[in-house]
């Protein structure tokens, strides 16, 4: 095994919640992934684990599309001011949960893979099966998109003097 098992499944978690942009379905992504794995007999690999999540991610998206899914108790949308959300690392500033809801999956995906996971545009490339050019244009667009967001939605500061 390549890397520690904590450390991979952490891995594996932090790249199925950059998918589903939801916490309970990324621990579902991630368990139904690592049961495969394990059933599989291995590799116990990051990319391995990641192309299982990602690979039944697509399959829920589509599952989803195809048959819309009600929950059983009424949906009711909790005020955004409402939502406790765990800002971990240097990501405090809520503005970026935000901004990152407002992306595309593959968005977040791609850039989740170049800026957390430090992957490069050709390693991207053959994780999503998406072509280098793609890869490098997208990551340039999702930039520029949450740099409009914040730019969008900077708190102007009043000077009392």
């Amino acid at each position: 095994m390549s890397e520690p098992l904590a450390i991979l499944l952490q891995h594996g978690y932090r790249y199925a919640l950059s998918l589903a942009h939801h916490v309970a379905k990324a621990e579902d992504l991630l368990q139904d992934a690592w049961v495969a794995v394990i059933q599989a007999g291995g590799p116990y690999e990051k990319g391995y684990l990641f192309c299982a999540i990602r690979s039944r991610f697509y399959n829920l998206h589509k599952r989803e599309l195809l048959v819309p899914m009600e929950p059983l108790e009424s949906v009711v949308e909790p005020a955004h001011d409402s939502i406790n959300v765990n800002y971990e690392d240097d990501f405090e500033d809520p503005r970026l949960e935000v901004a990152l809801s407002q992306l595309r999956g593959i968005e977040r995906e791609v850039l989740y893979l170049s800026a957390v996971e430090g992957y490069t545009a050709q390693e991207i490339t053959a994780i999503t099966g998406q072509a280098r050019g793609t890869v490098l244009s997208m990551l340039n667009r999702t930039r520029k998109k949450i740099q409009r967001y914040f730019s969008a939605n900077e708190v102007k500061v009043v000077s009392h003097e």
